[in-house]
């Protein structure tokens, strides 16, 4: 899934020409979007050990935000997530939230489904980050 904003591509060409303080600011700014989607998914995940929620990990950068999950700590974390087979065999999992059926929704139970909740907020949040970030450099 993910969120297109008109007039990115123009907008990515020319920040990399913008002041570094701005470039720095903006890729805070799009780490604090993913970062607020991230929170969401993880009060969603149920924890044991907390190691699948601590595996959520927000990202950003000039060219956007982003969140990975999972990693070596919680390499389950997908699986929580989207559901899954056996490796080998290709059988329905027996145990877990995906029990027997060896899949889960199709877009997920914690990411996607955060991102689909708070898309008006992610819009929001990245316009206001790129507004600022042409003001900033003199552009308008």
């Amino acid at each position: 899934m993910s969120v297109e904003i008109v007039g990115w591509a123009d907008f990515a060409r020319d920040i990399k020409n913008m002041p570094e303080d701005v470039q720095k600011q903006f890729a805070g700014e799009m780490k604090a979007v993913a970062e607020m989607v991230a929170q969401a998914a993880a009060r969603k995940v149920p924890s044991k050990s907390g190691d699948a929620i601590s595996s959520i990990v927000s990202k950003g950068s000039l060219t956007g935000a982003s969140i990975a999950e999972g990693g070596r700590y919680a390499p389950y974390m997908q699986w929580l997530d989207f559901g899954s087979r056996k490796p080998v065999t290709g059988n329905a999992r027996t145990v877990g939230p995906w029990t027997g059926s060896g899949a889960g929704p199709k877009g997920g139970r914690f990411l996607y489904p955060a991102i689909e909740d708070h898309n008006a907020q992610i819009v929001e949040a990245a316009g206001r980050a790129v507004d600022k970030a042409a003001r900033d450099s003199g552009f308008h």
